[in-house]
C-alpha cells in the first residue's frame, strides 16, 4: 500500500515514527507519475494491514496524507487503486 505525502521530509518523519513507535517497516519511494497531478511527490510504502497505524501516526505528527493506494499486481504490471 502507498500513502502519498507532499514532501520527502514528511515521508521521512512518518517512516521514522512508524518504525520507532509502532515497529512497522516501510520505505520511501517517489510517487508514481500516474498517481499525482503535479508530477512529483513522495509516498510511503508499507503492508496493507498497517493502514490504520499509518493514519494514526500521521495524525500524531500532523502530516497530511493526500491519498492511500492499494497495489494490484496483474502479471507484469502494477495497478494502483485509490482507497
Amino acid at each position: 500500500m502507498l500513502a502519498t505525502v507532499a514532501s520527502v521530509n514528511s515521508a521521512n518523519r512518518l517512516k521514522v515514527h512508524l518504525s520507532d513507535k509502532y515497529h512497522i517497516p516501510s520505505r520511501i519511494i517517489q510517487t508514481p507519475s500516474s498517481l499525482t497531478k503535479e508530477g512529483c511527490g513522495y509516498s510511503l510504502k508499507f503492508e496493507d494491514k498497517h493502514k490504520n497505524a499509518v493514519k494514526s501516526c500521521a495524525a500524531e505528527l500532523r502530516i497530511n496524507i493526500r491519498a492511500f493506494f492499494r497495489e494490484e499486481n496483474t502479471g507484469n504490471k502494477v495497478n494502483y487503486v485509490k482507497e
